[in-house]
């Protein structure tokens, strides 16, 4: 079926639950949008936090952080692409059994200009998590000493450590607990992850929050090689769309939201497929990415960024001319009342 660039991104817009599904309040509402979403990014606490605001209309601030350090149905580590992920606490195994062994092999010329070979990996992890299992959740200056203490590295500057606590995160080992403090993942979940993941039923979570999109698209989300994200996608597809030429899957047709929403920082509907044109315009694409890995806060509408927004002051710069759309006396409304 052909369909329009405006269709494609207002479906995707609905389908990453920016027509804001989710009312239920607490943290049972913040595992929900996790869920439904595959994992939101959380290189930033607010970025994670914010990102569940945008998708439900009932929760707050405070929830986010119930349902991670309380409840724990979700889980804050390292996921998609390696970097520090918020996802839904049964899908922490399956993800690590996926994409944990790549993510470690990518990883690897890394480990050697850091002087970190095979066997100081595997005891460091061991040393960290015996450490977090007696101890609770520890911070990174606390794990470091540890280190230097169990001849493992030399100093406890520089990236080694970082480097360390990460591979134990991409082994299923240790995640984050309260705040920017590590635990063990079998005291802090009550058991360890099971390493098992399902090609398929990632594949058709991502499509479902994602679609439609290419196995490109998948394959950059995730961290899966390109042929293995293909596969992956053509098993679990049942729809497929022509737009301008590109071919599309997804599992669901869907009319797509027009709405407006504030977006945080690193939020996942702009980090989620390899191409990003349609959604953020070239001319304006420095305002949103302005280098260094950063991802500004942005006005989306019907799936396309119109403009950034500043999380200090809630002041915003529309890129177009004319009058701000009514629905953004909504959204800044809506922050003041997520944040409390």
């Amino acid at each position: 079926m052909r369909r329009s660039v405006d269709w494609l991104l207002a479906a995707r817009f609905q389908a990453n639950c920016l027509a804001r599904p989710v009312d239920e309040a607490g943290p049972g509402g913040v595992a929900d949008v996790v869920r439904r979403t595959g994992g939101l990014q959380a290189q930033t606490w607010r970025g994670a936090a914010y990102a569940v605001r945008a998708r439900s209309t009932a929760t707050t601030l405070a929830d986010v952080s119930h349902a991670q350090e309380v409840d724990r149905s979700v889980v804050r580590s390292w996921f998609m692409r390696g970097t520090i992920q918020l996802v839904a606490t049964e899908h922490a195994g399956p993800l690590l059994g996926l994409l944990g062994p790549k993510l470690v092999k990518d990883t690897e010329r890394r480990y050697g200009e850091l002087g970190l070979t095979a066997s100081i990996r595997a005891k460091a992890v061991e040393v960290i998590e015996e450490y977090l299992l007696v101890n609770g959740p520890t911070s990174r200056s606390a794990l470091a000493d540890v280190l230097v203490k169990g001849g493992l590295i030399a100093s406890t500057k520089g990236q080694q450590v970082y480097a360390l606590i990460r591979h134990a995160g991409l082994l299923g080992r240790l995640c984050y607990g309260p705040g920017e403090t590590w635990v063990a993942v079998r005291d802090w979940l009550g058991k360890p992850l099971v390493l098992e993941g399902d090609l398929e039923e990632l594949a058709a979570r991502y499509l479902a929050a994602y679609g439609p999109a290419t196995a490109r698209d998948l394959a950059t989300w995730s961290g899966l090689p390109v042929p293995l994200a293909r596969k992956g996608v053509q098993a679990v597809a049942t729809n497929s769309f022509d737009v301008e030429g590109v071919e599309l899957s997804a599992v669901d047709d869907l009319p797509g939201s027009r709405e407006l929403r504030l977006l945080g920082e690193f939020d996942a509907y702009l980090l989620g497929y390899d191409d990003r044109r349609q959604a953020l315009a070239e001319e304006f694409h420095k305002i949103i990415h302005p280098g260094g890995g950063m991802l500004r806060p942005a006005v989306v509408e019907a799936g396309r960024v119109i403009g950034s927004w500043k999380h200090a002051d809630l002041s915003y710069e529309l890129f177009g001319s004319g009058d701000a759309p009514a629905a953004l006396g909504g959204e800044l409304e809506d922050l003041a009342r997520f944040a409390g």
